[in-house]
């Protein structure tokens, strides 16, 4: 079920849905599409499959319509016939959808675990290492990962490196607020301004661009 939903003033919605249906009652949900269900079979994980469900669910709420959700070469989500642009993300038991009626976005959720201290070389350069607060590591380190994701999934280049290609700048970690951040992939070097939520067991980060 949706647990919150949101509009902000630079034209995104967000919703995001925890998980706590099975597949059956999510498919209900979607009136038992037979595009969906052909898709959903596919999947041996009942996590996936709620992931696939819910994602839509959480659409379909958004939007108050019925919509089939498609994916380019490259992986990115949009919306068959529709004009206006989507990104998604999940982690544990929830799912999380961003749309805009005209600008790219890209969002990212990630669980506060253990695994983002083990990982952090693998997605930080060395400069981003040496600003992180180790009195709030674990939330620093999941809005940054996020936050690269999150680029990533809106930039939509083949072999764009979170280390090389992405940089984020120094900033002082809050319950929520904004970072700044660069992609050096392109010749434009464009920067863009991500938005962070921490809660207690997730992280989430939005950008619109």
């Amino acid at each position: 079920m949706i647990i919150e939903q949101k509009t902000f003033e630079d034209g995104s919605t967000f919703a995001l849905w925890e998980v706590t249906e099975e597949p059956d009652e999510l498919l209900e949900m979607l009136d038992n599409d037979p595009f969906v269900i052909e898709k959903v079979s596919s999947f041996t994980s009942i996590k996936r499959k709620c992931e696939f469900l819910a994602s839509r669910c959480a659409l379909n709420s958004i939007t108050n319509e019925k919509n089939t959700i498609c994916y380019k070469e490259s992986g990115k989500p949009f919306v068959e016939g529709k004009d206006f642009n989507i990104s998604i993300s999940h982690t544990g038991n929830w799912v999380t959808i961003l749309t805009h009626p005209e600008l790219n976005v890209g969002i990212d959720i990630e669980r506060l675990t253990d695994k983002l201290v083990r990982v952090k070389n693998k997605f930080l350069s060395d400069i981003e290492l040496s600003f992180i607060d180790y009195r709030n590591e674990k939330p620093q380190l999941a809005i940054m990962w996020a936050a690269k994701e999150a680029m990533y999934k809106l930039i939509d280049i083949p072999g764009l490196d979170p280390v090389k290609d992405l940089h984020i700048d120094k900033f002082t970690p809050y319950l929520e607020g904004e970072i700044t951040a660069t992609e050096t992939k392109t010749t434009d070097r464009n920067s863009y301004t991500l938005h962070y939520l921490v809660r207690p067991k997730y992280v989430l980060v939005r950008v619109v661009k």
